[in-house]
């Protein structure tokens, strides 16, 4: 009998993982969805361009430019939300 309990519970620690990773991959997707949903509301508009000079040694100086483009960051977006790699809804 003592055997059979052990066999019970290897077979149960090994069965863990499989059964546990996709229940806690949904509820991840379930928490990420509702958090990005949630700073996409409270972002609302998009980060505006902006350039900024400073000086370089010997007189020259240095320009940063930002320049968002929406195309990329929505497809960084969409990629961001993607279903990839398991598709359990």
């Amino acid at each position: 009998m003592a055997d059979f309990l052990h066999a019970i519970v290897i077979l149960a620690c090994v069965l863990l993982p499989f059964v546990a990773m996709p229940l806690l991959w949904r509820r991840m997707k379930r928490v990420r969805d509702r958090a990005y949903q949630g700073s996409r509301e409270r972002a609302g508009t998009r980060a505006t361009a902006w350039e900024e000079t400073g000086e370089a040694g010997e007189g020259l100086g240095v320009t940063r430019r930002n320049d968002p483009n929406d195309d990329l960051i929505d497809l960084g977006d969409r990629g961001r939300h993607s279903r990839w790699p398991l598709d359990n809804n």
